[in-house]
């Protein structure tokens, strides 16, 4: 009967090693969820993020080409003033920068609970 209590602690050794087997098996399992989790976020944040830049920009190529198609319809016509409002349309488009925007919209992607509306 010597051998019993050397055989329970083997049954112990090998069962708290099957606890410990399962135990990291849950924490990998939520590892890899909560990596599932942040990637798909990402590529949310992602998409979101080229879709704005795709329309500011967009928006912004369309508003050179009126500028700079008013701009040689006055410089053809000579005249001044409106040469003068194009430039600055111009100007003003060009001071901002979409990019500024993005400050605003890592703050709304930062917050879980925040809806973005497009």
């Amino acid at each position: 009967m010597a051998a019993t209590p050397d055989a329970a602690q083997y049954l112990m050794a090998i069962v708290d090693v099957a606890k410990r087997v399962d135990a990291n098996m849950t924490e990998r399992a939520r590892i890899a969820a909560d990596r599932d989790k942040e990637i798909a976020r990402i590529s949310a944040a992602s998409r979101g993020l080229r879709d704005y830049l795709d329309r500011v920009f967009d928006e912004r190529r369309e508003l050179h080409q009126a500028f700079f198609a008013r701009l040689d319809k006055a410089i053809e016509d000579r005249d001044p003033e409106t040469i003068r409002a194009c430039v600055t349309g111009i100007v003003d488009v060009v001071k901002h920068s979409p990019l500024n925007d993005i400050v605003e919209l890592r703050s709304v992607w930062a917050d879980p609970n925040a809806v973005i509306e497009i």
